[in-house]
């Protein structure tokens, strides 16, 4: 059950539908993030199906959604006014660009317009040299009303978030964007033997979905795994060497 420390690092965990989420499962974790695999690398949710868990959810969790595989600037913008209508904690969407000018263009677009929702940027980090553009251009982001950002993986393989990048590089990437004002979250086929690593760079959030599954395509909740890794992320354990590394 969560006991978490305020400025600790949240704990989110990656649903696929809705008949996944049970009431009692709210306990465990932060962040409930709504994401269809079977849909993409960051699948929507039908939007009556978003509107139940938000219903559902009644202010025990914050709730998050991704708005699907869309990549072009039109796209995404009409996307994130449609989901900023639904209520949710934080809206989820990616870039799948090494072109600087067309990332540039696509947070000044989003900067035009007042969004209710926290607006979360997914960097695909195995994705060539996108999070060293991103790194190059926090600027502008805080600047536009983007103030997270969160590294994941786009082909969920056997590689992880720690394949593509080293905890020192990671850090060293939080610590920037901490300057700029940017929250930093973690994710990418992530397993409970990060959780402490990981927790010790102080991240704003560390997201899970292949940790809870009972098989390696990640289509089946394991509720017993869920309330390991839950008991695993909160335990005095890895909060007292997180405050030892702090």
């Amino acid at each position: 059950m969560k006991t978490n420390k305020e400025n600790s690092p949240k704990l989110l965990i990656s649903f696929r539908d809705i008949q996944e989420i049970s009431d009692q499962n709210f306990k465990y974790f932060d962040i409930c993030d709504l994401k269809d695999p079977e849909k993409g690398s960051i699948g929507a949710w039908e939007e009556k199906n978003i509107l139940e868990v938000i219903k559902r959810s009644k202010q025990r969790v914050k709730v998050s959604a991704t708005i699907g595989d869309i990549f072009s600037a039109e796209g995404i913008i009409n996307k994130l006014k449609q989901f900023d209508s639904l209520g949710l904690d934080y809206i989820k969407f990616g870039i799948n660009t090494e072109n600087v000018l067309e990332l540039r263009d696509l947070i000044y677009r989003i900067g035009k317009f007042t969004f209710r929702t926290k607006l979360v940027l997914v960097v695909f980090v195995d994705k060539n040299s996108i999070l060293k553009i991103v790194e190059e251009n926090l600027e502008i982001f805080y600047q536009n009303n983007v103030r997270f950002l969160i590294l994941d993986t786009y082909k969920k393989s056997n590689d992880n978030l720690t394949t593509f990048c080293k905890p020192f590089e990671i850090k060293d990437f939080i610590n920037k964007c901490s300057v700029k004002k940017i929250n930093v979250g973690l994710a990418g086929r992530l397993q409970a033997n990060h959780i402490i690593k990981l927790k010790l760079l102080n991240p704003y959030v560390i997201g899970f979905r292949s940790a809870i599954c009972s098989d390696l395509n990640r289509k089946f909740l394991s509720e017993k795994k869920l309330i390991f890794l839950s008991s695993q992320f909160f335990s005095n354990k890895s909060n007292a060497i997180e405050s030892a590394g702090a």
